[in-house]
């Protein structure tokens, strides 16, 4: 049985920018972290950013105010299981390798055979497995 340390965990985050665009570009400009309001806290600006800022709102910069956007982002956290040897194993990838010991395990946390004994019963050679040409 697999001793779960923490299962897989969804996150979501949303962030909000003030977004001034140069002509009809989407990717060239400037965005300002803000509110959900679309209120920018210039205060809380780096210099550098402030006076783009404020050169975007004063008409200094040829740019179109785009208003405010949001955005989220997700991501999940891995799970992590106990190895029977102590150590902590993050269930990240298609196999996750004990760093302590050297098991395997996948992406469930069901501990795998042995690599020695990979692709016996499909004939597929280590190189196969780990795709290595």
């Amino acid at each position: 049985m697999t001793d779960f340390i923490r299962r897989a965990l969804r996150h979501s985050e949303i962030s909000y920018r003030r977004v001034f665009t140069h002509g009809d570009s989407e990717h060239a400009g400037f965005a300002f972290p803000c509110d959900a309001e679309g209120h920018v806290d210039r205060e809380a600006l780096p210099e550098r950013a402030r006076a783009n800022f404020d050169r975007c709102l004063a008409g200094a910069i040829d740019v179109v105010d785009r208003g405010m956007r949001v955005e989220e982002h997700r991501w999940t956290e891995p799970a992590a299981i106990r190895c029977p040897c102590g150590d902590e194993v993050e269930l990240a990838g298609f196999t996750n390798p004990c760093s302590r010991c050297g098991r395997d395990y996948d992406g469930s946390g069901a501990l795998l055979a042995p690599r020695e004994q990979w692709g016996e019963e499909t004939g597929e050679s280590l190189a196969d497995i780990l795709r290595i040409r």
